[in-house]
């Protein structure tokens, strides 16, 4: 398979060569899991900005947003999860990727089934919360809609073939706009280099019935990007979800596609600042305190 456009460019190859991807074990009581991690920016940040890989891609595809990002002084994490059968597993492992980063509150942005997973994350732990703040990307509370008509136990035994062209058959075949065009490229690329344990487990998590408990998130400090065009997304999940969080910020983008964090990175990136503008000069600013932008 030919390299996609945005792999080729300098922005893409200067992530993977000055960025370490750490390979991070962790242990809890359904067993070991490997997270694969990119972390950059200052160490010293305690609240940092965490960023859960969608459904169709590996940790790599929010890497606009982390060269952005962590050159104003913010520290980023981008995080691909484990094979996690169930939302509950998948919770249990990220809690204990916190603890080995020492990390005891955090700020998640999550796209799609990551945005999905965010929120449950934010939900089981709201008694002794860790999550300060949500931004949420063509995301949903509800995964019934893609339960219909599928039955999750057979992802156990396809061959990576078919639940490839499972995912892949929900991309849009192509786009007049250039940019958008190139995002479906690449993650395209992304998804035909993914592992069949891997793929498999989340559109297990993605196709079993399931919801978020919204009363126990509205506390939280949240954002929702959402695309005008085709986002991926049905409009009753869009419209569940700003029902679920009536005093979320929303953040809307035109022309960014299913994937607006690489077809408009730039306005994704603008709105996480003013998401995160906040929490400046709080003890959950993500900013290395040299750094921190001033706030009139």
């Amino acid at each position: 398979m030919s390299k996609s456009a945005l792999s080729l460019t300098p922005e893409f190859q200067s992530f993977k060569s000055s960025l370490t991807r750490q390979r991070i074990t962790v242990e809890d009581n359904s067993g070991e899991g490997v997270w694969t991690v990119y972390d950059t920016g200052p160490n010293e940040v305690r609240c940092p900005l965490i960023m859960i890989a969608p459904l169709s891609g590996s940790a790599q595809v929010y890497y606009k947003q982390v060269l952005a990002l962590s050159s104003k002084g913010i520290r980023v994490m981008s995080v691909e999860g484990p094979v996690c059968w169930s939302e509950g597993k998948w919770c249990s492992s990220f809690r204990h990727l916190l603890y080995h980063f020492n990390l005891d509150k955090v700020h998640l942005f999550g796209a799609g089934l990551g945005g999905y997973l965010a929120q449950k994350f934010a939900e089981i732990t709201f008694r002794n919360p860790m999550v300060v703040s949500l931004v949420l990307c063509n995301s949903f509370s509800d995964t019934s809609e893609y339960s219909k008509g599928t039955v999750p136990s057979l992802f156990y035994m396809m061959p990576a073939f078919a639940l490839k062209r499972q995912v892949l058959s929900t991309f849009p075949s192509t786009s007049d706009n250039g940019h958008v065009a190139d995002s479906i490229d690449f993650m395209v690329e992304q998804v035909e280099n993914m592992e069949r344990s891997g793929l498999a487990s989340r559109l297990v998590i993605g196709s079993t019935g399931s919801y978020v408990e919204p009363q126990r998130l509205r506390h939280l400090n949240i954002t929702l990007i959402e695309g005008f065009d085709n986002s991926g997304v049905s409009e009753k999940l869009q419209d569940d979800v700003q029902k679920c969080y009536p005093d979320a910020k929303r953040a809307q983008i035109k022309r960014g596609g299913v994937f607006p964090y690489l077809a408009a990175a730039q306005e994704v990136n603008i709105y996480l600042l003013i998401h995160l503008q906040v929490f400046v000069k709080t003890r959950y600013t993500p900013y290395q305190k040299d750094s921190e932008p001033v706030v009139e």
